[in-house]
């Protein structure tokens, strides 16, 4: 396949760092061990938090982090995570790792998790069984000066300094309308407005909301655009930042048996997986449209995926919904990064879902044990793309193994190129054709000999980053299932 690369940048299609962020809750082993051991643990810590998974983030570039959830946001009371006295509460939502929900991992534990990794929080909102007045007495502990009351607590907590949290999540998905006021999306707007309107307007000018979207589970004709209209006053007044979406493929959702399980799926399941990304591209497409008709002119809501990723039927309540990843996995992590790009426009964030020890986590651990996923190597491959533009891909040929991205920094000089390829069997001979003269400095692959194989916590290493050659005249061959990323610079 022979591709022409044109170096210049699309102006609106700016690929955010928060593409690449992550999504962490209170289930399973999440954040008990996934992230918190505690201050008097033997496993090394900083402050009570894996160093691993510290080193981890950090090694990707976590652009943000969003918590406390996801559905425990919908139950989750700030207040009883914060200072010395914390009592232990009886857990809202059926866990079988955490009867119990433990207070000792709350809002100051999470900023110290976002200062150590250089992410940005996103603190999503109770608007299920919360109040308005709890989320401006949050808004105040994270964000005031230590003259009002909870400012002065955050300072007596230890962190004299305000936080400056700018993004909030206003709800976790229409799962809250659906729980408590079934197909109204009026009613959100409402609850929307109220959480909203507890901050003066100069305040919410600085601030970044997240409103809810569509969600897979639902999927209720209409819901986006009728709780934007009553959010804009019909087109009147501000919208949302940003509208969320969540929503799992594979064997346990969307796909069902075609798709098979995390490691036993036959070749045409291994495909089946794949094609279901085509569900994520009508995600965009639905909201660009909605987001177009429904909001004031001028208005530049953007799309967070708040939650993506595969769900294998092996990950269930019993297991922690703890699940392995093949390369089909990485696979379909890396399709997925470049949807994202590609839509990046108006894709600004993506939480990868979860960060550890749930669905298609980044990190896996057990005590002293840790190793890292197909997709956390996927995210280390592709993190050059970020904070740069999009830019002209033209292949030759169509070959529908192959999907192909290309950014290019801001001024010019850098270049990055990712190519997958999904075929099972056949590699793939590529040349990249550019008019001026640009250099490989940089390339690795993602790759593994058996496309079934995963990585554990004996054998952390059958699927990882590998340095890969390129020659000068940038044709090379990119082998069956793997995805590969070269970094040029020109000459």
């Amino acid at each position: 396949m022979k591709y022409n690369i044109i170096p210049t940048k699309k102006e609106d299609y700016f690929v955010s760092k928060y593409i690449h962020s992550v999504f962490f809750e209170y289930f399973g082993k999440v954040i008990y061990d996934g992230i918190w051991v505690g201050k008097d643990s033997k496993k090394e810590d900083i402050d009570g938090i894996r160093k691993d998974v510290i080193d981890g983030c950090r090694e990707l570039s976590v652009g943000a982090m969003r918590w406390p959830g996801g559905c425990c946001a919908d139950h989750y009371h700030w207040k009883n995570g914060i200072g010395k006295d914390r009592q232990d509460r009886m857990h809202p939502i059926a866990d079988p790792a955490n009867p119990i929900w433990r207070m000792d991992f709350g809002t100051d534990e999470f900023m110290r998790f976002c200062e150590l990794t250089g992410a940005d929080p996103i603190l999503t909102v109770n608007v299920a069984t919360g109040t308005p007045e709890e989320f401006l007495d949050w808004y105040e502990y994270v964000n005031g000066p230590t003259s009002t009351k909870y400012g002065a607590l955050r300072a007596e907590n230890g962190h004299s300094e305000p936080y400056n949290v700018k993004f909030w999540g206003i709800g976790n998905t229409d799962e809250n309308v659906w729980h408590i006021d079934y197909n109204n999306p009026v009613a959100y707007a409402q609850n929307y407005l109220k959480y909203q309107t507890v901050l003066r307007e100069d305040r919410r000018k600085k601030l970044y909301f997240i409103g809810l979207g569509l969600s897979m589970r639902h999927g209720l004709p209409g819901w986006p655009g009728k709780a934007l209209d009553h959010i804009t006053r019909n087109q009147r007044d501000i919208a949302p930042n940003a509208l969320s979406i969540h929503h799992y493929l594979g064997g346990a959702k969307q796909g069902g048996a075609l798709c098979g399980g995390e490691t036993e799926y036959t070749d045409d399941g291994y495909y089946a997986l794949l094609d279901l990304l085509e569900r994520y591209q009508y995600d965009i497409d639905l909201h660009r449209i909605t987001i177009k008709e429904h909001t004031p002119k001028g208005s530049n809501t953007k799309i967070c995926f708040d939650e993506w990723g595969v769900w294998h039927p092996e990950a269930t309540v019993n297991n922690n919904q703890n699940q392995k990843q093949t390369m089909r996995d990485a696979i379909f992590a890396a399709l997925t990064f470049h949807i994202f790009y590609k839509n990046s426009d108006i894709v600004e964030f993506a939480m990868e879902t979860q960060l550890s020890n749930l669905l298609q986590s980044l990190f896996e651990t057990d005590g002293e044990k840790f190793y890292k996923t197909p997709t956390f190597y996927i995210m280390k491959l592709l993190k050059e793309h970020t904070n740069q533009y999009l830019t002209h891909v033209l292949p030759d040929d169509i070959d529908s193994d192959l999907d192909t991205v290309a950014t290019v920094s801001d001024d010019g000089n850098k270049l990055t190129v990712s190519i997958v390829n999904k075929s099972l069997y056949d590699e793939k001979e590529i040349d990249l054709c550019l008019k001026e003269n640009w250099k490989a400095v940089k390339a690795d692959i993602v790759t593994c000999e058996n496309v079934r194989d995963y990585n554990t916590f004996d054998e952390p290493y059958n699927i990882k980053d590998c340095e890969f050659t390129v020659p000068d005249n940038l044709s090379f061959t990119v082998p069956k299932h793997s995805v590969v990323r070269i970094c040029l610079e020109k000459v």
